[in-house]
């Protein structure tokens, strides 16, 4: 099996099969490229590929409907995470879960004028249960982050963990009535 380089990526995916996040929608580029062979490279996971960022957030909001569990749709860097914005919105006025993962850029090439690069820090703050940002040295041992860095994985898997459990209390009261 192979395995992207980057410890960051590694972590992610270990993180979606821990929560039991199988299927990826994954819109290529050289960003998400560790993310890809990541998820490509597990069995465990069922991943689709769609070019077209807009289609494959439609397309995964469809699937996480269907299934009623959590859908990741992954792209690379800039502007290509607007793209998802249409379905992002369409899952959150219909409670439906879909995870957004953007590889973007090390802050360090955001704004020095590269084509399209944008700030992606809450870029969809408006329509979104949670957000955060990754930064690509978070296991690092010779750059050991700031014990403020840390919790964001807990916070992160919180999060997840909290709109399973909402989503099985919707469904156990729904099927009470």
């Amino acid at each position: 099996m192979k395995y992207p380089k980057i410890p960051l990526a590694q972590t992610v995916v270990e993180l979606f099969k821990a929560k039991n996040i199988q299927h990826i929608v994954i819109s290529p580029g050289s960003r998400n490229a560790p993310l890809t062979i990541g998820f490509t490279n597990d069995s465990y996971f069922k991943c689709y590929s769609v070019v077209d960022e807009r289609s494959a957030a439609f397309f995964a909001l469809g699937i996480a409907q269907q299934i009623k569990y959590p859908v990741a749709v992954v792209c690379t860097s800039g502007s290509a995470v607007l793209n998802y914005y249409p379905a992002v919105a369409e899952a959150f006025y219909s409670d439906i879960p879909l995870v957004v993962v953007s590889a973007d850029r090390p802050k360090h090439l955001i704004g020095i004028g590269d084509g399209q690069t944008i700030n992606q820090k809450n870029v969809f703050e408006n329509h979104c249960l949670h957000s955060a940002n990754l930064k690509l040295d978070i296991k690092d041992e010779n750059n050991i982050p700031n014990d403020d860095d840390l919790p964001i994985f807990k916070n992160l898997e919180d999060r997840i963990e909290r709109f399973l459990g909402l989503e099985k209390d919707i469904q156990s009261f729904n099927e009470e009535e």
